[in-house]
């Protein structure tokens, strides 16, 4: 395993990547015994390569922590990050396969996947993450293991600021250490379907106010409406851009990448929504993430209203 740092990343994007095989114009969701043919098809780098994509469009700069081996999907997943002028400092390279794959059955309001995972993605120990000092650690999925929680207590310790995707966990808050976890990150950032499903709640405004009172700032991503937040107690709602969705694939992750450079770069919290509701919607607008603004995109696309 090889491994290069360098220090003065604003962000640490701790997640895997995944090599999406994306089919659209399905007449029919995937069942057993249907052949079905795709009218469109595309593969995209995807998974925390939206993530990074989205926070160097916008100029933020950020380092990605993440696996790769010898095969020819990390290669490629590689490559295309280096076209795209991803920093690569972080980069995990190791002496073997490291194959994570999705191919993705995309339908205007949603997708569904089937996946492949070799192995387990190395986390960074605390001493990798002191080294680095990032001001801000934007993890790709929320965990309970013992890896994930050496990492936030390490960064707590440090100053850092934690933002946690969820990732469809299969736990609720009656899980042992899940309120725990929740209390000890920055932002959460799940969608709607995850915070319902963690909360038990059906009202989305319900399963906020729940969050709420074990993480200090709660974003939830919404799809077509947009998002809803939680911060410091008042509550903020944005709608999603007018645009016409081509594939929903990475959305979320570009939406995480445009919170955390709004987080940074922006003068308030609802500025902050607004860059992340312009990536997430713009992300829709392409296949896997592909139409992601850069900096110089956002005045466009800015409507600087909220209701709380």
């Amino acid at each position: 395993m090889t491994l290069s740092t360098r220090s003065g990343y604003e962000v640490m994007v701790v997640g895997e990547y995944y090599f999406d095989l994306v089919f659209r114009g399905l007449p029919d969701i995937p069942k057993m015994g249907a052949d079905l043919w795709a009218q469109e098809f595309d593969w995209v780098p995807g998974a925390a390569f939206s993530t990074a994509l989205a926070l160097t469009r916008l100029g933020t700069n950020a380092g990605w922590w993440c696996a790769f081996g010898n095969d020819i999907f990390s290669r490629m997943i590689i490559d295309e990050a280096r076209k795209e002028n991803i920093d690569d400092g972080l980069f995990i390279h190791l002496d073997k396969p490291w194959r994570r794959l999705s191919s993705a059955f995309s339908f205007t309001d949603d997708r569904g996947f089937i996946s492949y995972s070799e192995d387990r993605d190395p986390s960074p120990t605390p001493a990798d993450l002191e080294r680095i000092r990032p001001g801000v650690l934007l993890l790709q999925g929320f965990s309970l293991d013992d890896e994930r929680t050496a990492l936030i207590g390490a960064a707590r310790n440090l100053g850092i600021k934690i933002c946690s995707d969820c990732q469809h966990i299969e736990m609720d808050l009656s899980a042992p250490g899940l309120i725990d976890a929740l209390q000890r990150i920055d932002v959460f950032l799940p969608n709607e379907t995850e915070a319902k499903a963690l909360t038990g709640e059906a009202d989305i405004e319900a399963a906020l106010g729940v969050l709420a009172q074990y993480c200090k700032t709660v974003v939830i991503k919404r799809g077509a409406e947009g998002v809803i937040a939680s911060d410091n107690g008042r509550v903020y709602r944005l709608p999603a851009l007018a645009v016409d969705v081509f594939d929903t694939t990475g959305a979320g992750d570009s939406f995480n990448a445009g919170f955390v450079h709004g987080l940074l770069h922006e003068p308030d919290f609802v500025s902050a929504l607004e860059v992340a509701v312009i990536c997430g919607s713009l992300a829709v607008t392409g296949y896997g993430g592909r139409n992601l603004p850069y900096l110089s995109d956002l005045d466009r696309y800015r409507r600087r209203s909220a209701a709380g």
